[in-house]
């Protein structure tokens, strides 16, 4: 996914139910294109917004804190539907980083080289993270196909209010599912050097990119709202070497239909217009992005 989900590593501000009925708020309000994840990371940010915030302080009070009485009619449906894999992810994030000294991010550079993992580490890890993209895939639509695969009409018709896809839905859904078997794996195999869903900016004093701590975003949300994190970029996982440099990146897709493949999203305005998302992290994080998808594991190399 691109650009604004908040908190690297951990879900500790609001559960994974809520974060998903966020998400479904601000698709169904139109804030969002279900069928570009690549132009989220220039509009909107699904974890940065400001309905989320208004529903940390007036939980449940959704026609208040996103204007639509139709999704407050939606949500407690929604709510029930994810219920289990979004509380295990935060009793998941929780057990797994108690005790680890969270490194700090930095990007490569000519004066700090990151250094990647060895071959047979990074084999494990990227096994780790193919399994529960995987799982995260299976169980959702064992969830809600009897373990089929949606069609691609069933992809294309409206799950939640007037706009939100199955496809847009269902993405948004295993990203979260998928959390909690990422920290857990990752916890182990990498200690603490890695994060999810991890959010970069350019510092306004250097033009040099920066990894954005979790207690600068919540001031920019605070002050601006999400309109204030634009610009910025948020692979799904990074990989850190034992400087905290970023030595690998991952996106994660999951394709309704399957059939469509997995790919990079291409920007549709702003400074990086017709870009693909991977030319962008490429850029950014100095490194070569991969994507992950359930059908075709690791996507090594792809525009």
């Amino acid at each position: 996914m691109v650009t604004f989900m908040v908190a690297p590593t951990l879900h500790n501000a609001i559960s994974g139910s809520v974060r998903l009925l966020v998400l479904l708020a601000v698709l169904q309000a139109g804030c969002l294109s279900e069928s570009d994840e690549a132009s989220l990371g220039l509009e909107c940010g699904p974890r940065d917004l400001t309905p989320e915030c208004c529903l940390k302080k007036n939980p449940g009070q959704w026609e208040r804190c996103t204007g639509s009485s139709e999704l407050a009619r939606v949500a407690e449906e929604a709510a029930g539907t994810v219920g289990r894999a979004p509380s295990l992810a935060a009793k998941v994030a929780a057990a797994g980083m108690a005790g680890v000294m969270m490194t700090t991010v930095h990007i490569g550079s000519a004066e700090r080289r990151g250094v990647a993992l060895a071959t047979d580490l990074l084999k494990k890890v990227e096994e780790e993270i193919v399994r529960c993209v995987r799982s995260a895939e299976q169980e959702v639509n064992a969830y809600h196909f009897g373990g089929k695969s949606p069609t691609r009409e069933q992809c294309q018709e409206v799950k939640v209010g007037e706009r939100t896809t199955w496809a847009a839905y269902l993405g948004l859904f295993k990203h979260e599912t998928a959390w909690p078997c990422l920290h857990e794996a990752l916890g182990k195999l990498l200690k603490g050097k890695y994060r999810l869903h991890p959010r970069f900016y350019i510092d306004p004093q250097t033009g040099e990119w920066r990894h954005m701590p979790e207690d600068m975003m919540s001031q920019i949300v605070a002050q601006e709202g999400w309109s204030g994190l634009r610009g910025t970029i948020e692979p799904d996982i990074v990989l850190l070497d034992a400087n905290g440099v970023v030595v690998h990146a991952y996106d994660l897709k999951f394709p309704c239909p399957e059939s469509n493949g997995a790919g990079w999203g291409h920007y549709r305005e702003g400074v990086w217009k017709d870009w693909s998302q991977g030319e962008v992290y490429r850029k950014v994080l100095r490194v070569t992005p991969k994507l992950v998808s359930p059908q075709d594991g690791i996507i090594r190399e792809q525009k």
